[in-house]
C-alpha cells in the first residue's frame, strides 16, 4: 500500500521538474489505485514538505510589526547582499512572521545565517556590557 506521505513527495519533487499535466496524470494514478481517500492526508503532507522546503530555501524575515512590502523588499535586498548566496534576490521566497518581542528592527534567517537587526538583542547586548563592568 502506497503511503500518503509517499504521494505527497512523490508529487512535490515531479512538480518541481515542471511535467506537463501533471496533475491530470496524479488524479488518474490515484484513481486507478483507488486511493481518493487517501487526498486529505496527501494535501496536508504536501503542504508541510512546501513549507519545510520554503523555510529551508527561503528567507524568513522576522518583524515586530506589520510593515509594507516596499520595506520588505528593502530588507530583503540588504540581507541578500550582506548574506553570501547564489540565487537572485527575484529567485528568493520570503516568509514574513511577526514577532512582538522584537520591539523594533527585523531579524533574517537565510541561507543557515542570521542577521539580527533588533532591537531586543541590542538591548541585551547592552545588558551585557553594563554587568561586565
Amino acid at each position: 500500500m502506497i503511503k500518503s506521505k509517499q504521494l505527497a513527495q512523490a508529487l512535490y519533487e515531479l512538480s518541481i521538474k515542471n511535467i506537463d499535466n501533471l496533475d491530470s496524470k496524479f488524479f488518474d494514478f490515484i484513481e486507478k489505485r483507488n486511493l481518493k481517500a487517501q487526498m486529505p492526508s496527501v494535501l496536508y503532507h504536501l503542504e508541510r514538505i512546501n513549507k519545510l522546503n520554503t523555510e529551508k530555501n527561503g528567507m524568513q524575515i522576522e518583524t515586530a510589526h506589520p510593515i509594507s512590502k516596499e520595506i520588505l523588499g528593502e530588507i530583503k535586498s540588504f540581507a541578500s547582499k550582506n548574506i553570501s548566496n547564489d540565487k537572485n534576490i527575484s529567485e528568493i521566497v520570503e516568509m514574513s512572521k511577526i514577532q512582538k518581542d522584537l520591539i523594533g528592527g527585523f531579524r533574517v534567517k537565510y541561507n543557515g545565517v542570521i542577521y539580527d537587526a533588533s532591537i531586543m538583542t541590542s538591548i541585551k547586548k547592552l545588558e551585557e556590557r553594563i554587568s561586565s563592568i
